[in-house]
C-alpha cells in the first residue's frame, strides 16, 4: 500500500488549531507558539526602524540609532571631563613624575677625544729599566719623587692611591732576616736584562699596600740607561 503524502503546512497548522480548540485550548507541548507582529513590536520601536531605513537611503542624512541600555556609556557634554579621563590624567603625571625621579639618580655626559677636557686627562709618566733601558713602569705619578724605605732606600709606591702598571716578569719568593724578624718579599725583574726592579710583600695573584721600586734600578728617559752611553 502507498504511503499517504503529507498535507502542506499551512493545513497542518489550521488542523490543529481546529483539534486545540475542541480540547479547551490547550496547546500542544514541545512546539513554538506562532506570535503576531503587532503584538510585539509597539508604535514606537516601529517608528524608530523606519526612521533608521529611512536614513541608510541615498542622501538621507545618517541618524544614530537608539540604544537600550545608555547606562554603561557616561553622557558628558562637549569639553567636560568624566572620572576615568581625571583618573587616566592623574595616572600618566605619576609616570612622568617616576620617569623624572629616576634619570635625576645619574648623569651622562657623552664626549670624544677633541673635548676630552672637560674630564680633565692625567699625564704618564714612563719609567725604564736603568742597564738596558727595557719600558718597565708606567704610572700616573713621578716614582721616583715618592718617599723610600729606611731599610734598603726603596721607592715605596702606594697601590690603591696611585694608578701604576708593572712591565715585569715575576720570580721567587725571597725571605730575608730583619731586626723585628723575618721580611718576605716577592720580586719582580726585567724581561730583557733580568735585573731586579722591585718587590712586593704579596704575590701578584693578591692584594698589597705598597709596591717597592729598586734604588737606582729605574731612569725616567731611556737615553740614561748604561746600554745607550756606549
Amino acid at each position: 500500500r502507498p504511503p499517504r503524502p503529507r498535507p502542506p503546512a499551512s493545513r497542518a497548522r489550521w488542523a490543529w488549531g481546529r483539534r486545540a480548540a475542541c480540547h479547551g485550548g490547550a496547546e500542544r507541548p514541545g512546539r513554538a507558539m506562532y506570535l503576531d507582529k503587532n503584538a510585539v513590536d509597539n508604535e514606537q520601536e516601529i517608528a524608530e526602524l523606519e526612521k533608521f531605513k529611512a536614513s541608510n537611503k541615498p542622501g538621507g542624512k545618517p541618524v544614530k540609532p537608539r540604544v537600550e541600555d545608555d547606562n554603561w556609556r557616561a553622557r558628558t557634554t562637549d569639553g567636560e571631563l568624566t572620572l576615568a579621563d581625571l583618573k587616566r590624567r592623574q595616572r600618566d603625571q605619576m609616570n612622568e613624575e617616576l620617569e623624572e625621579a629616576q634619570q635625576k639618580r645619574f648623569k651622562i655626559v657623552n664626549f670624544t677625544s677633541e673635548d676630552s677636557h672637560l674630564v680633565g686627562e692625567k699625564k704618564l709618566h714612563s719609567f725604564y729599566c736603568s742597564i738596558c733601558g727595557e719600558h718597565c713602569v708606567a704610572a700616573e705619578i713621578d716614582c721616583l719623587r715618592l718617599p723610600r724605605r729606611r731599610t734598603d732606600s726603596a721607592i715605596a709606591l702606594e697601590e690603591a692611591l696611585h694608578f701604576h702598571k708593572k712591565y715585569a716578569n715575576f720570580g721567587e719568593k725571597i725571605l730575608l732576616r730583619r731586626q723585628n724578624g723575618v721580611e718576605r718579599q716577592f720580586r719582580f725583574y726585567c724581561r730583557q736584562c733580568r735585573q731586579p726592579l722591585g718587590y712586593r710583600p704579596s704575590p701578584p695573584s693578591e692584594t698589597a699596600k705598597f709596591s717597592y721600586f729598586f734604588d737606582k734600578a729605574l731612569v725616567a728617559e731611556q737615553s740614561a740607561a748604561i746600554a745607550f752611553q756606549k
